[in-house]
């Protein structure tokens, strides 16, 4: 049966349902109010919702929903189609279990529940946070396989999986005015991805790719999950690694401390797009970026990073001049706080020209001090 609304307004404590709906006039939901709706609901009018609208079918929005205080469930076992024209939810639930294929852009404004269903992305739609807006739930039976991004700043987490596992991911820390960030996930499915030392392996099951719109990530870690990682038998050796691609090699961004609850922090601040899961052998090793440049917009190489050099907490770092002065030293040398970005900390703190230097590093291991030249350039 298909009920055909010319014109409804439900006040408060009513509860209408209806097998399938064809909205082309306008329908006004109030605080209290419920609509349900078995089967699909075609709007060609204008939905208001202050109340609480179920549906157990397709939702097919050809023009106007005014998204109120009101929230909306998507509650059937079976699959169902979502196409909200690239408009906005106040309160969103999923439920039933069924997967929710949305078609179009969806924008949470207040709240997303993820209860139990999977939100699966068609037409590379994406589920975009608001500034504020919160999630709820999150597991292996619900979650998003698709592109999510969160505008605001602070931590922010990412509701993502694969259709079978949760596995979301965290950025901490983002910063900068109309901040928004994108992350999505990708299935490996046989592709293999490069690495460099001191990794020994990298994720043969997934990696990460983020998509800064607008702010900074210049000191925001990343938290991974660590879940169907085959290379991981370890889990003092794994790290997050990153990339400036897929194709490019990935190199470690270490990690703050021992993973645990199935989740692992990055050492130092993401700032390449893709992310991936690694390993690291035991050796005692690091690497030195040894191009520095403090005034560079995409903070790449706004300070000497020294790769899993966090491992050696009582390390020490000298950079020295062309002739031979010491102009720079640190103990305990981090890649966060304590870190060198181009100004001597010898007789006084100045920004040194620009040049080439050698710098040293001590390990404080008994290991060979490892040496070299760097890039200074502003």
């Amino acid at each position: 049966m298909r009920t055909v609304i010319t014109m409804l307004s439900l006040v408060a404590t009513f509860f209408v349902q209806a097998q399938s709906l064809h909205n082309s006039s306008v329908i006004s939901i109030t605080a209290g109010s419920v609509l349900f709706v078995r089967d699909s609901l075609v709007n060609n009018g204008t939905i208001v919702n202050n109340g609480d609208m179920q549906i157990g079918g397709a939702w097919i929005n050809k023009n106007q929903y005014d998204a109120g205080q009101g929230q909306i469930t998507f509650n059937s076992s079976l699959p169902q189609v979502i196409n909200h024209n690239d408009q906005s939810f106040s309160k969103l639930t999923i439920s039933g279990g069924g997967e929710k294929i949305f078609q179009a852009n969806i924008t949470i404004e207040n709240e997303l529940n993820l209860s139990e269903g999977i939100l699966v992305s068609a037409n590379n739609a994406s589920i975009i946070f608001n500034s504020g807006a919160a999630v709820t739930g999150g597991s292996d039976q619900a979650h998003i396989v698709g592109t999510v991004y969160h505008q605001g700043t602070g931590s922010k987490t990412f509701p993502l999986g694969n259709g079978t596992l949760y596995l979301p991911v965290t950025l901490t820390n983002i910063e900068g005015s109309s901040a928004e960030v994108g992350i999505s996930g990708y299935e490996l499915n046989g592709t293999t991805l490069r690495y460099t030392e001191p990794l020994n392996a990298v994720s043969r099951s997934r990696y990460w790719k983020i998509d800064l719109v607008s702010g900074s990530l210049a000191t925001a870690k990343i938290i991974l999950p660590l879940r169907d990682e085959d290379i991981v038998t370890n889990l003092e050796k794994a790290v997050v690694t990153q990339s400036d691609g897929v194709a490019s090699p990935f190199r470690s961004l270490g990690k703050t401390s021992s993973p645990s609850n199935d989740f692992i922090t990055s050492s130092g601040a993401v700032m390449l797009p893709f992310v991936a899961i690694g390993t690291v052998e035991d050796d005692g090793s690091i690497f030195v970026y040894n191009a520095v440049s403090p005034n560079s917009t995409d903070h790449l190489n706004s300070f000497l990073r020294i790769e899993n050099i966090e491992r050696f907490p009582s390390n020490k770092v000298r950079i020295f001049n062309r002739w031979g002065d010491k102009v720079f030293e640190m103990t305990g040398y981090d890649n966060q706080q304590h870190i060198f970005t181009g100004k001597k900390n010898i007789g006084g703190e100045e920004d040194l020209p620009e040049g080439t230097y050698y710098y040293e590093v001590d390990r404080n291991n008994g290991a060979a001090l490892v040496n070299g030249y760097l890039s200074l350039k502003r």
